[in-house]
């Protein structure tokens, strides 16, 4: 399906090219229901082990309205698409193409609204923002990636509480596969949870959400309530985001995993800003616990490009490492 999805894509794009306006990081306008667009990632990273560089994603996308209340998204992704040690010279990469995202959008009224497919998890922020070029460091907080599905294939109820314009909720659910099980952290069949953010003023928010899900390989089940809040004034950004997650396993009592993250960032150019982060990440049933400090630096020279460095210091001290990455938004 992903294969005969990229070679339609590919000969609508190159027939297509030079008759269409082209806005550098919008994609191209092919038709009234279709624009085509992507991007591109790569990665540098130096540790106490090996340096190496990756072209981390090559993903694109296509999305549209269908009448006035039906839109959709597309996108196809390859992770590690090319990856060199540059410490012994081996290389290496995957040029396989998964679905990140394919959902159709069923908009109702502000307060009721339906997502259906292959989606991002509505918890939080970081989870909002899958694409490198859009956030402000080069590296995930372990939060983001261990602790629950990062998509679900299945329905998002979404939309404004009645009688408010200030808090929204997501009402989500699995009860089946994942529509690409190869591009999931965790597998499962079983996912449900609601989240709810309210604006608490132009500058200011907060939120959280409660879910289960069991894991597809393993049958363990886990429990999980999370929190965020975040302040933007234009020039600074401080965002925090909590969890708690209980998982019940098969041959041994049940344990908490917890984990957390503080994110300053500030902006002393429209191009550039310097970041800084604390993270905590506590996995009682493995015994592992990790302190993480992060200090970086971004440069967007404009929009659709982003030029990020940082370091990372780990309670952990043979896990300290420093990445650079170069990402583009077509």
């Amino acid at each position: 399906m992903q294969f005969r999805f990229l070679s339609l894509y590919l000969i609508v794009l190159t027939s297509s090219l030079y008759a269409t306006p082209y806005e550098f990081g919008h994609g191209f306008n092919l038709h009234d229901s279709l624009t085509a667009g992507g991007y591109v990632s790569t990665e540098f990273e130096s540790n106490q082990q090996a340096d190496t560089f990756t072209i981390d994603d090559v993903a694109i996308m296509a999305y549209g309205n269908i009448g006035s209340n039906v839109s959709y998204l597309a996108e196809l992704e390859a992770v590690g698409f090319y990856h060199k040690h540059l410490t012994n010279g081996n290389e290496g990469g995957s040029q396989k193409f998964h679905i990140e995202r394919l959902y159709m959008d069923i908009w109702m009224s502000d307060t009721f609204n339906f997502r259906v497919g292959k989606q991002i998890t509505p918890i939080g922020y970081w989870n909002l923002e899958p694409i490198n070029v859009l956030r402000d460091t080069t590296s995930n907080p372990l939060y983001s990636s261990l602790l629950f599905p990062k998509f679900l294939t299945g329905i998002d109820m979404n939309g404004y509480l009645p009688q408010s314009s200030t808090t929204r909720y997501h009402l989500f659910g699995q009860a089946t596969h994942d529509m690409d099980e190869e591009y999931i952290n965790i597998p499962n069949t079983h996912f449900y949870g609601l989240s709810l953010e309210h604006e608490l003023s132009m500058e200011t928010s907060f939120g959280g959400s409660i879910g289960e899900f069991i894991a597809l390989n393993s049958d363990e089940k886990t429990r999980f309530l999370q929190g965020n809040v975040k302040y933007d004034n234009g020039s600074l950004l401080l965002s925090a985001e909590a969890i708690t997650a209980q998982t019940d396993y098969q041959h041994a009592k049940s344990d908490l995993t917890l984990s957390g993250y503080l994110q300053s960032v500030y902006h002393f150019s429209n191009e550039h800003a310097i970041v800084g982060r604390y993270e905590y990440y506590d996995d009682q049933h493995r015994d592992y616990k990790d302190h993480i400090g992060i200090f970086g630096y971004s440069y967007r020279p404009i929009y659709p490009i982003s030029i990020k460095g940082e370091y990372q210091w780990h309670s952990q001290e043979n896990e300290n490492r420093t990445l650079l990455s170069f990402s583009v938004l077509f």
